[in-house]
C-alpha cells in the first residue's frame, strides 16, 4: 500500500475515531487552532484573560486547594498581568495534597498523566477529556509547523514502560497514532543497527524522541557510514535542551532540518519551532509568565518559567512553577503568528548511565524505575543517581511516610536486574536533593570513563 494512502487511512479510521472517543472531535479543534495562532495580539490577550477568570471561579468555587486564599475575592483579574497578584504552586504542593486540588465537580469521565519526575518530584495530574483535546491539537499544530500532520508515520525514540500492562498500552497508543517506538533505555550498536534496519523498512516521516538519543543514533549512523532516509521530513526533538551543535549533527546526518519541542508532563507541550525557527507558546490553552523569584521579568529577561493551564479543571493548576528557565522574545517572529515567542529555553537534560563495556542506557531508564517505586507507593518523595563507577551506584534518597528496606531492595533489584547483575546500589537518606551551582537539579549522574574492550563470547 502506497504509503500517503496508508497515513490517510489511520488517519480516517483509526486516530480521529479514537480520539473521538478519548477526547473529541481533534480536527475540528486543530482548524481553530490554526486560525487562532495569525489573532491580533489583543484578541489572543483577551481570550487568555477571559478563560483565566472563568478557571478562576471554578476554582475557588470546588477547588479545596484554591478555595481558602483570600486573594481569589480580592483582584477582578480584568488582564492576564492580574495574574500576578495569585500565589504560585509547586510541584512538591500536588506531590502533598494531590486530593486538594481536585475539583469537587462531576467534570465527566477524567483522564490521568504521570510525569516522570524530571525535577525529582513525580505527579500525577487529572484532566478533562476537554483539556485533553485543546493539549492534543495544539501538538499537532506544532507538528504542522514541521510539514507533518496528523498519523504521518512516527519514530519515536522513547521510553518503554517496565510493566506489561503499561508496555500493552504503549504499544495500542503507538498503533493508533502510527508511530513506531525504539527504546531509549538502552542503545548499544546492536541495538542501533537493528533500530536502522527497522526504520528503512517503516520509512517515517519523521524522528520525535530525545535529544541524547537522537544525537547517538545519528553518531552511530555516521559511523556506519551515509544511508538514504528518502522518506523522512523533519527531526521534532524535545525533553531536552536542543544545543546548536546537536542540531547541526541531526540535520547534516538525516538531512533534514530540525524543530525543537518543550513541554512538561504535566501541562503537555508549551511551545514548537515553527519554520522560522521561532518557538512559540501554545497561548490559547496555557498563560506563561517569566518570574525572577516572585517579581515577574521583562521582556528579554531570564527567569523561571510559569504556566497556568487554562482548560482542565478537574486538576487546575494555576500559577505553576516549572522549575525550567526561559527569556521571551523582544522581537516578534517572522513566520507572522502572534502567539508569545519563546528566545532561549534552559530546561533539563539527563544524563547516561554506561555498562563497562560501552552499553548505555538513558537517564529516562532509572526516572521509570522510580516512577514505578512511587506508584507502589514504596515512600520515596525525591530520588538522584549518581554512577560512580561502571558497576557502582549512589543513589539519594529523601524518605516518606512507609520507606523501609523494601524499597531499597526493589530499587537495588530493578538496577541489577535491567542493568548490571554485578551492580553495587549503595543508598544515602538525605533530607533534600542539592542543586547544582545553576539551580538546576541534577537527577541522573552519569559515569565518564573509558569503556573496556568486551569480552569474547
Amino acid at each position: 500500500m502506497p504509503m500517503n494512502l496508508q497515513e490517510r487511512l489511520s488517519r480516517l479510521l483509526i486516530y480521529y475515531p479514537v480520539t473521538w472517543l478519548y477526547a473529541g472531535d481533534i480536527a475540528s479543534q486543530i482548524r481553530g487552532l490554526q486560525a487562532s495562532q495569525h489573532w491580533p495580539r489583543a484578541k489572543v490577550l483577551a481570550h487568555q484573560a477571559e478563560r483565566l477568570r472563568a478557571l478562576v471561579r471554578h476554582a475557588a468555587r470546588s477547588v479545596p486547594a484554591y478555595r481558602s486564599l483570600a486573594a481569589w475575592d480580592a483582584h477582578p483579574l480584568a488582564d492576564v498581568a492580574d495574574v500576578a497578584c495569585l500565589p504560585f504552586i509547586h510541584k512538591t504542593d500536588i506531590q502533598a495534597r494531590a486530593a486538594d486540588f481536585l475539583s469537587r465537580d462531576q467534570l465527566g469521565p477524567l483522564r490521568r498523566k504521570t510525569t516522570g519526575g524530571s525535577t525529582g518530584v513525580p505527579v500525577t495530574i487529572w484532566k478533562t477529556r476537554g483539556s485533553m483535546l485543546h493539549e492534543l491539537a495544539a501538538t499537532w499544530r506544532g507538528y504542522s509547523w514541521a510539514g507533518v500532520g496528523v498519523a504521518d508515520r512516527q519514530a519515536r525514540f522513547w521510553g518503554v514502560p517496565f510493566a506489561a500492562r503499561d508496555r500493552s498500552q504503549a504499544r495500542l497508543v503507538d498503533a493508533v497514532c502510527n508511530r513506531r517506538r525504539l527504546s531509549a533505555f538502552a542503545f548499544g550498536p546492536s541495538d542501533m543497527d537493528r533500530y536502522a534496519a527497522d526504520l528503512h523498512r517503516f520509512r517515517p516521516r519523521y524522528f520525535y524522541g530525545y535529544v541524547s538519543m537522537l544525537t547517538s543514533f545519528a553518531e552511530h549512523v555516521r559511523q556506519r557510514g551515509a544511508t538514504a532516509w528518502p522518506d523522512l521530513r523533519c527531526i521534532i526533538t524535545t525533553s531536552e535542551v536542543l544545543g546548536e551543535a546537536q542540531r547541526a549533527l541531526l540535520a547534516e546526518t538525516f538531512g533534514v532540518p530540525v524543530y525543537n519541542e518543550y513541554g512538561c508532563g504535566e501541562l503537555g507541550t508549551i511551545a514548537h519551532e515553527c519554520e522560522r525557527g521561532g518557538l512559540h507558546v501554545n497561548d490559547e490553552n496555557l498563560l506563561l509568565e517569566v518570574v525572577d523569584g516572585q517579581q515577574p521579568c521583562e521582556p528579554g529577561n531570564l527567569g523561571e518559567l510559569v504556566i497556568t493551564e487554562l482548560n482542565n479543571y478537574a486538576m487546575p493548576l494555576v500559577r505553576y512553577r516549572t522549575g525550567d528557565y526561559g527569556v521571551i522574545a523582544t522581537t516578534p517572529c517572522s513566520c507572522g503568528r502572534t502567539l508569545t515567542l519563546l528566545e532561549k529555553i534552559y530546561g533539563r537534560a539527563y544524563d547516561f548511565v554506561t555498562t563497562r563495556y560501552g552499553r548505555r542506557f538513558h537517564g529516562e531508564f532509572m526516572m521509570y524505575i522510580f516512577e514505578e517505586a512511587m506508584r507502589l507507593d514504596l515512600g520515596i518523595e525525591q530520588f538522584q543517581v549518581e554512577q560512580r563507577g561502571y558497576d557502582d551506584f549512589l543513589i539519594r534518597i529523601v524518605p516518606g511516610g512507609g520507606y523501609d528496606e523494601r524499597a531499597r531492595e526493589f530499587v537495588r533489584s530493578q538496577v541489577q536486574g535491567r542493568f548490571d547483575p554485578t551492580a553495587r546500589v549503595e543508598f544515602a537518606e538525605v533530607a533534600s536533593i542539592e542543586r547544582e551551582r545553576s539551580g538546576k537539579l541534577r537527577l541522573i549522574i552519569g559515569y565518564r570513563g573509558e569503556p573496556e574492550s568486551a569480552p569474547h563470547p
